[in-house]
Protein backbone atom coordinates (compact mmCIF):
# COMPACT_ATOMS: atom_id res chain seq x y z
CA UNK A 1 0.00 0.00 0.00
CA UNK A 2 2.85 2.38 0.79
CA UNK A 3 4.45 1.71 -2.60
CA UNK A 4 1.06 2.18 -4.27
CA UNK A 5 0.49 5.55 -2.58
CA UNK A 6 4.03 6.68 -3.38
CA UNK A 7 3.67 5.80 -7.06
CA UNK A 8 0.27 7.40 -7.49
CA UNK A 9 1.18 10.57 -5.61
CA UNK A 10 4.12 10.82 -8.01
CA UNK A 11 1.75 10.44 -10.95
CA UNK A 12 -0.43 13.21 -9.55
CA UNK A 13 2.53 15.54 -9.10
CA UNK A 14 3.73 14.78 -12.63
CA UNK A 15 0.26 15.58 -13.95
CA UNK A 16 0.30 18.96 -12.21
CA UNK A 17 3.70 19.71 -13.77
CA UNK A 18 2.50 18.62 -17.23
CA UNK A 19 -0.59 20.82 -16.94
CA UNK A 20 1.56 23.76 -15.91
CA UNK A 21 -0.38 24.40 -12.71
CA UNK A 22 1.97 23.01 -10.05
CA UNK A 23 3.00 26.48 -8.84
CA UNK A 24 -0.63 27.46 -8.31
CA UNK A 25 -1.77 24.26 -6.62
CA UNK A 26 -1.77 23.54 -2.89
CA UNK A 27 -0.87 19.86 -2.64
CA UNK A 28 -1.55 18.15 0.71
CA UNK A 29 -0.57 14.65 1.81
CA UNK A 30 -2.19 13.54 5.06
CA UNK A 31 -4.27 10.79 6.67
CA UNK A 32 -7.17 10.54 9.11
CA UNK A 33 -5.45 8.11 11.51
CA UNK A 34 -2.72 5.56 11.99
CA UNK A 35 -2.99 1.97 13.22
CA UNK A 36 -1.63 0.34 16.37
CA UNK A 37 -0.48 -2.94 14.78
CA UNK A 38 -0.10 -4.62 18.18
CA UNK A 39 1.48 -1.72 20.07
CA UNK A 40 0.06 -1.46 23.59
CA UNK A 41 -1.72 -4.73 22.85
CA UNK A 42 -4.09 -2.94 20.45
CA UNK A 43 -4.86 -3.69 16.83
CA UNK A 44 -6.46 -0.68 15.19
CA UNK A 45 -7.36 3.00 15.62
CA UNK A 46 -9.68 5.05 17.88
CA UNK A 47 -7.02 5.64 20.51
CA UNK A 48 -4.85 8.54 21.69
CA UNK A 49 -1.49 6.77 21.49
CA UNK A 50 0.91 8.34 19.00
CA UNK A 51 0.90 5.35 16.66
CA UNK A 52 -2.75 6.08 15.85
CA UNK A 53 -3.00 9.80 16.58
CA UNK A 54 0.06 11.26 14.83
CA UNK A 55 -0.37 11.42 11.08
CA UNK A 56 1.60 13.16 8.30
CA UNK A 57 0.59 16.60 7.12
CA UNK A 58 2.81 17.56 4.19
CA UNK A 59 2.04 20.64 2.12
CA UNK A 60 3.58 21.78 -1.18
CA UNK A 61 2.76 25.22 -2.53
CA UNK A 62 5.63 26.65 -4.55
CA UNK A 63 4.38 30.22 -4.53
CA UNK A 64 4.21 30.60 -0.74
CA UNK A 65 5.94 27.71 1.05
CA UNK A 66 9.71 27.39 1.03
CA UNK A 67 10.85 23.75 0.59
CA UNK A 68 12.10 22.25 3.85
CA UNK A 69 9.88 24.39 6.08
CA UNK A 70 8.96 22.49 9.25
CA UNK A 71 6.51 23.30 12.04
CA UNK A 72 5.81 21.34 15.22
CA UNK A 73 2.41 22.98 15.74
CA UNK A 74 -0.30 20.76 17.24
CA UNK A 75 -2.54 20.80 14.18
CA UNK A 76 -6.06 19.39 14.49
CA UNK A 77 -8.34 18.17 11.72
CA UNK A 78 -10.56 21.25 12.23
CA UNK A 79 -7.55 23.48 11.46
CA UNK A 80 -7.08 22.11 7.95
CA UNK A 81 -9.85 24.00 6.17
CA UNK A 82 -9.09 27.48 7.58
CA UNK A 83 -5.36 26.87 7.02
CA UNK A 84 -5.90 26.00 3.35
CA UNK A 85 -8.13 29.03 2.92
CA UNK A 86 -5.37 31.12 4.47
CA UNK A 87 -2.79 29.74 2.03
CA UNK A 88 -5.15 30.71 -0.79
CA UNK A 89 -5.44 34.25 0.54
CA UNK A 90 -9.05 33.69 1.57
CA UNK A 91 -8.72 34.35 5.30
CA UNK A 92 -11.98 36.29 5.37
CA UNK A 93 -13.89 33.39 3.79
CA UNK A 94 -13.59 31.08 6.79
CA UNK A 95 -17.15 30.51 8.11
CA UNK A 96 -17.67 31.88 11.62
CA UNK A 97 -18.88 28.47 12.80
CA UNK A 98 -15.48 26.88 12.10
CA UNK A 99 -13.84 25.61 15.29
CA UNK A 100 -10.32 25.42 13.85
CA UNK A 101 -7.48 27.93 13.54
CA UNK A 102 -5.81 29.32 10.42
CA UNK A 103 -2.18 28.15 10.74
CA UNK A 104 -1.10 29.17 7.24
CA UNK A 105 1.44 31.62 8.70
CA UNK A 106 3.34 28.67 10.21
CA UNK A 107 3.46 26.91 6.84
CA UNK A 108 5.06 30.05 5.44
CA UNK A 109 7.61 30.14 8.30
CA UNK A 110 6.02 33.20 9.91
CA UNK A 111 5.45 33.67 13.60
CA UNK A 112 1.92 33.74 14.93
CA UNK A 113 -0.63 32.08 17.20
CA UNK A 114 -0.99 28.31 17.35
CA UNK A 115 -3.01 25.85 19.46
CA UNK A 116 -1.75 24.98 22.94
CA UNK A 117 -2.59 21.36 22.23
CA UNK A 118 -4.48 19.12 19.83
CA UNK A 119 -7.83 17.82 21.11
CA UNK A 120 -8.52 14.12 20.55
CA UNK A 121 -11.78 12.34 21.27
CA UNK A 122 -13.62 9.08 20.88
CA UNK A 123 -17.33 8.60 21.44
CA UNK A 124 -16.93 4.97 22.44
CA UNK A 125 -17.70 1.55 21.04
CA UNK A 126 -20.46 2.66 18.66
CA UNK A 127 -20.39 -0.65 16.78
CA UNK A 128 -21.75 -2.41 19.88
CA UNK A 129 -22.96 0.60 21.92
CA UNK A 130 -20.98 -0.64 24.91
CA UNK A 131 -20.48 2.14 27.43
CA UNK A 132 -17.24 2.82 29.30
CA UNK A 133 -14.77 3.12 26.41
CA UNK A 134 -15.34 6.83 25.74
CA UNK A 135 -12.30 9.08 26.13
CA UNK A 136 -11.02 12.59 25.57
CA UNK A 137 -7.36 13.58 25.25
CA UNK A 138 -4.97 16.46 24.65
CA UNK A 139 -1.54 16.31 23.09
CA UNK A 140 0.85 19.24 23.21
CA UNK A 141 4.46 19.33 22.05
CA UNK A 142 5.62 17.28 25.02
CA UNK A 143 2.77 15.55 26.84
CA UNK A 144 -0.28 13.42 26.09
CA UNK A 145 -3.10 13.56 28.64
CA UNK A 146 -6.14 11.28 28.35
CA UNK A 147 -9.17 10.42 30.44
CA UNK A 148 -11.62 7.56 30.06
CA UNK A 149 -15.20 8.36 31.05
CA UNK A 150 -15.71 4.93 32.57
CA UNK A 151 -19.00 3.31 33.48
CA UNK A 152 -20.62 0.49 35.40
CA UNK A 153 -18.15 -2.13 34.15
CA UNK A 154 -15.06 0.00 33.52
CA UNK A 155 -13.59 2.53 35.98
CA UNK A 156 -12.76 6.13 35.14
CA UNK A 157 -9.08 6.34 34.24
CA UNK A 158 -6.54 9.09 33.57
CA UNK A 159 -3.21 8.85 31.78
CA UNK A 160 -0.30 11.25 31.34
CA UNK A 161 2.74 10.54 29.17
CA UNK A 162 5.93 12.53 28.66
CA UNK A 163 6.49 11.95 24.96
CA UNK A 164 10.03 13.36 25.08
CA UNK A 165 11.47 11.06 27.75
CA UNK A 166 8.99 8.25 27.04
CA UNK A 167 8.29 8.26 23.26
CA UNK A 168 6.58 4.84 23.39
CA UNK A 169 4.15 6.08 26.06
CA UNK A 170 4.67 3.21 28.48
CA UNK A 171 5.02 5.13 31.77
CA UNK A 172 1.78 6.65 33.11
CA UNK A 173 2.73 9.72 35.18
CA UNK A 174 -0.76 10.69 36.32
CA UNK A 175 -0.05 9.78 39.97
CA UNK A 176 3.54 11.04 39.98
CA UNK A 177 3.76 13.92 42.50
CA UNK A 178 6.38 15.65 40.34
CA UNK A 179 3.85 15.90 37.50
CA UNK A 180 0.83 17.00 39.53
CA UNK A 181 0.94 20.57 38.21
CA UNK A 182 1.14 19.27 34.64
CA UNK A 183 -1.81 16.93 35.20
CA UNK A 184 -3.88 19.72 36.78
CA UNK A 185 -3.03 22.04 33.88
CA UNK A 186 -4.28 19.49 31.37
CA UNK A 187 -7.42 18.81 33.39
CA UNK A 188 -8.32 22.48 33.31
CA UNK A 189 -7.40 22.80 29.63
CA UNK A 190 -9.58 19.84 28.70
CA UNK A 191 -12.47 21.14 30.80
CA UNK A 192 -12.23 24.49 29.02
CA UNK A 193 -12.04 22.92 25.55
CA UNK A 194 -15.04 20.68 26.20
CA UNK A 195 -17.07 23.54 27.62
CA UNK A 196 -16.44 25.68 24.54
CA UNK A 197 -17.58 22.81 22.31
CA UNK A 198 -20.59 22.00 24.50
CA UNK A 199 -19.10 18.52 24.92
CA UNK A 200 -20.85 16.87 27.88
CA UNK A 201 -18.83 13.62 27.55
CA UNK A 202 -21.92 11.39 27.08
CA UNK A 203 -21.85 7.61 27.15
CA UNK A 204 -21.73 5.75 23.85
CA UNK A 205 -25.35 4.62 24.29
CA UNK A 206 -26.42 8.28 24.37
CA UNK A 207 -25.62 8.55 20.67
CA UNK A 208 -27.64 5.41 20.04
CA UNK A 209 -30.62 6.80 21.93
CA UNK A 210 -30.49 10.30 20.47
CA UNK A 211 -28.95 9.98 17.01
CA UNK A 212 -30.15 6.66 15.63
CA UNK A 213 -33.67 5.66 14.60
CA UNK A 214 -33.99 2.24 12.98
CA UNK A 215 -31.81 2.39 9.84
CA UNK A 216 -31.25 6.14 9.95
CA UNK A 217 -28.73 8.35 11.72
CA UNK A 218 -29.92 11.73 12.92
CA UNK A 219 -27.36 14.36 11.97
CA UNK A 220 -27.35 17.59 13.94
CA UNK A 221 -26.53 20.81 12.15
CA UNK A 222 -26.16 24.43 13.17
CA UNK A 223 -29.62 25.08 11.78
CA UNK A 224 -31.38 22.26 13.60
CA UNK A 225 -31.59 18.56 12.95
CA UNK A 226 -32.31 16.52 9.89
CA UNK A 227 -32.37 12.80 9.13
CA UNK A 228 -29.88 11.25 6.78
CA UNK A 229 -30.16 7.77 5.33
Amino acid sequence: MTANLDRNLGRLMDALDTAGIADDTVLVFTSDHGEMFGSHGRRAKNIFYDEAARVPFLVRYHRKIKPGTVSDACLNAVDIMPTLLGLCGLHDKTPKEVEGTDLSHLAMARKGPEPDAALLMNTGACASWEDGHEWRALRDKRFTYAVYRGGDKLPRKELLFDNVSDPYQTNNLIDDPEHKKTADRFREMLKDRMMKLNDTFPASSWYRDHWVTKDRIIIASARGEFAGE
